[in-house]
């Protein structure tokens, strides 16, 4: 009911007379069939059965729709769906726009999160050479969209040899996310901050952002990490930890009213039909259980006229940071925060691919890929994914 809802508010901003609004309609899309196997016989990444050939998993269609009120203010909404979620229709973006100047405009509404340097592109396929991008970097978070405002600045410098686009975003994200074990949770991120840059020349771009966030995660940590610890607090308490000790402990666990933080640094080259690209991302919840994600991804291509192949490598860990047990103590809680650390690392993975891209349209790219890797699940373990199928713009 609530994405209906979405739907039809973002609907009704462009519903307004000929006379007042020029309204333009595009879209993308995604039309793939995948395969994943692993030793373990896990899914790796994804929302496909193991073993088998998806045409769902991986396919998406997205309309937009920008309507011009003229004198620089425009609506936009974008309706999306995936087959990962059985194709149900929400509203992605929904916010109006104001040309404050020629290189300034600010947006308000419903908004990307440029959580990295791909996240605003990242579902259309038909801007990267990729399959899929780097699931290391580019993973999917519940909160890609945030509702807020926006900023957005472009500077030409050095005589316009260089430029430099900017984005300032203020916004907040309530939603939840699947714990395993438990299930869906609610999650709410607080006063987000984010601010991101790229500088570019002719054949190259370099690029940076981070944001901050109060987490609102009394759930997550009522659910998952409190219940976790319980045995080990009891020990601890049946070998002389005070109360006052617990709490310090439970307080260094916890998510909740803790910052979370998010930043992505790397460079792009495009020279002579030679491609580079390099980011690097680490994200996590400071003063927390939770450990920073340390990941990347390096590609290199070569265009030869409408074909593109690439190959990658990439990398997601996330190494032990015992910071959060400063000032505990009793040696059962430090092992029991140690132990629950170790427990919840278990995201990381190594891989590499190979993508072919073929433009055989104007509006329209082939893709045949293969990755494979060593996942740290066992029930995942070594794993290889294979996909071919079009993305398109329209």
């Amino acid at each position: 009911m609530k994405k209906l809802q979405l739907c039809t508010i973002g609907l009704s901003l462009l519903y307004i007379p000929q006379s007042f609004a020029d309204i333009t309609f595009n879209g993308f899309a995604s039309i793939r069939a995948t395969q994943a196997n692993s030793d373990g016989g896990g899914v790796p990444f994804g929302s496909f059965d193991e073993g088998e050939i998806s045409f769902k998993g991986e396919s998406l269609f997205a309309l937009q729709a920008s309507a011009d009120l003229t004198e620089g203010l425009t609506a936009t909404i974008q309706l999306y769906a995936d087959g990962s979620n059985d194709f149900d229709v929400e509203a992605r973006w929904a916010y109006i726009s104001y040309e404050l100047a020629d290189n300034h405009s600010i947006s308000a509404g419903r908004l990307v999160n440029p959580t990295f340097h791909q996240s605003e592109y990242q579902k259309v396929g038909y801007a990267h050479n990729f399959s899929r991008l780097p699931i290391a970097v580019y993973q999917d978070f519940p909160f890609s969209t945030v509702e807020g405002i926006a900023l957005n600045s472009q500077f030409e410098l050095v005589d316009g040899d260089y430029s430099l686009e900017t984005k300032l975003l203020y916004g907040s994200w309530n939603g939840d996310i699947y714990l395993d074990g438990v299930g869906n949770v609610d999650l709410g991120l607080k006063d987000i901050l984010s601010v991101n840059a790229t500088l570019s020349g002719d054949w190259w771009k370099i690029f940076s952002g981070a944001f901050i966030t109060e987490m609102k995660a009394d759930s997550v940590d009522a659910n998952s990490y409190i219940p976790a610890i319980q045995p080990g607090i009891q020990a601890a308490l049946s070998l002389g930890a005070t109360q006052s000790d617990v709490t310090n402990f439970t307080n260094a666990v916890a998510w909740d009213k803790k910052d979370g933080l998010y930043w992505f640094a790397g460079f792009g080259v495009d020279y002579e039909d030679w491609l580079i690209d390099f980011e690097y991302t680490n994200y996590g919840v400071q003063d927390s259980v939770d450990a920073p994600n340390e990941n990347w991804y390096l590609a290199v291509g070569r265009r030869f006229d409408s074909y593109v192949v690439t190959i990658h490598t990439e990398e997601s860990k996330q190494p032990d940071d015992y910071g959060f047990l400063n000032g505990i103590n009793h040696p059962v809680l430090q092992a029991t925060g140690k132990g629950l650390q170790g427990a919840i690392s278990t995201s990381e993975f190594e891989g590499y691919g190979i993508s072919l891209r073929y433009d055989f349209h104007p509006s329209a790219a082939l893709k045949v890929d293969y990755s494979a890797g060593e996942h740290q699940l066992t029930n995942i373990g070594d794993y290889q994914i294979m996909s071919i199928g079009v993305d398109l713009v329209f």
